[in-house]
């Protein structure tokens, strides 16, 4: 099984599940805080079966019942602006040097590590498993620096 996450542009972000069997259930996090759960056609990935939007509450309660206490690789955040400039959040599962998250065009502008705000950590600096990373940049690099530290 494996997780990714892509930005929908003017819709919010979609959070895509693919199981080991094939199937791909997706969360659709909506700007204005709504989640979907889609569910695709395991013959063509790209063709939506069906969805349900969930209130938060019901998002609560499927969480409840999947076992979920929090994330437990990652989520993010992405807020973009004039399409130059993206402010990127992830809660990481997996320690990393920051070193390898260097990217052209993108930067870790800070990290919250319990009740701290490490603000440019620098490039000696080890990610920990539950560090949130705020990361700043073009979109692209943005998303790139988070690839990797979310990649298993």
């Amino acid at each position: 099984m494996r997780t990714d996450q892509r930005p929908l542009p003017g819709v919010g972000t979609l959070h895509l599940l693919h199981a080991d069997d094939g199937h791909h259930v997706g969360l659709v996090h909506h700007a204005d805080d709504r989640r979907e759960l889609v569910v695709y056609d395991p013959a063509d990935p790209d063709t939506r079966m069906t969805g349900v939007l969930l209130t938060t509450a019901e998002a609560g309660v499927l969480a409840d019942l999947l076992g979920v206490d929090g994330p437990t690789v990652h989520c993010a955040r992405l807020d973009r602006y004039a399409e130059r400039v993206a402010v990127l959040q992830v809660l990481i599962g997996a320690g990393r040097p920051a070193m390898d998250a260097a990217v052209d065009g993108a930067v870790v502008a800070a990290v919250v590590r319990d009740d701290q705000v490490l603000v440019a950590p620098g490039r000696q600096f080890r990610f920990s498993p539950g560090d949130v990373v705020v990361v700043v940049g073009r979109p692209d690099a943005a998303m790139e620096v988070i690839d990797f530290l979310t990649a298993a």
